[in-house]
């Protein structure tokens, strides 16, 4: 590896800490933004979202690692205090990868992807969206809106929604409800749906008004009744492993 790049924050501590890892990373690598092959994210999980979307075209040849700079993030396995520590991790250890899945979003004859999940939405009134599984009618749902996810976006928005947590690797996405609407005239499923790569989703509004689809950072606003269709991507996220941070030790410091 002879090229990285940093993708930061923007606060005063993640600028200054990005200028210390320059000059120490520049005395034995070649900062080049346009073509890295190691991208560090220095700030939060936010951080890390912007930076894999920033580099979304070069995903099979770029790998990031993250600094998280304020609390705890879920992305990042360094500290603000240990970024001398993921020099030296960068300098003199084997870079192992670990791949994260993706999903992969098409409306509007477009194509997008996300890390984390996407969401259907709306606060200002019920909305009504038709869900297929692979062509099949599942249900009309009724209330604030659908969100799905990867397992890496479980731990994210769908576990505020009260989704189920999944280990990051398998190939699966899920579909949580937002505020689902269940009584004597509407129903739907009302707990969460994991489904593997051969199963596709399909969404379709009847009311767009006040309606919003977020895919990560990204957000857009309905102007038109729209279909929405997710799948498994054939894209993933390479992270760079250099030191054993396990699956529960995640969540242990993230949540309890």
């Amino acid at each position: 590896m002879q090229r990285y790049a940093i993708v930061e924050r923007g606060d005063d501590a993640s600028a200054k800490l990005s200028k210390k890892l320059r000059k120490d990373l520049d005395a034995f690598l070649t900062y080049d933004e346009l073509h890295p092959e190691l991208v560090i994210s220095v700030g939060g999980d936010g951080t890390m979202l912007r930076s894999v979307h920033d580099y979304i075209d070069q995903l099979e040849d770029v790998a990031f690692v993250g600094i998280h700079t304020g609390t705890l993030g879920f992305f990042t396995d360094y500290t603000i205090d240990e970024a001398n520590l993921l020099v030296y991790d960068i300098k003199d250890k084997a870079l192992t990868v670990e791949k994260r899945s993706m999903i992969e979003i098409e409306f509007h004859e477009q194509k997008f992807y996300a890390l984390n999940e996407m969401r259907l939405e709306n606060s200002i009134h019920s909305q009504v969206i038709d869900v297929f599984i692979n062509g099949e009618h599942l249900e009309t749902f009724r209330g604030n809106g659908l969100c799905v996810s990867t397992p890496s976006g479980s731990t994210a928005y769908n576990k505020s929604i009260h989704g189920a947590i999944m280990a990051p690797g398998p190939e699966l996405m899920q579909i949580s409800e937002i505020a689902g609407i269940n009584h004597n005239a509407y129903r739907s499923l009302g707990s969460s749906l994991i489904l593997n790569d051969s199963q596709h989703v399909r969404l379709e509004t009847q009311n767009y008004q006040n309606a919003v689809l977020c895919i990560d950072l990204d957000a857009f606003h309905l102007e038109e009744n729209v279909t929405i269709d997710v799948s498994m991507s054939k894209k993933y996220a390479r992270f760079a492993s250099y030191r054993q941070v396990s699956f529960v030790d995640r969540l242990k410091k993230a949540f309890l």
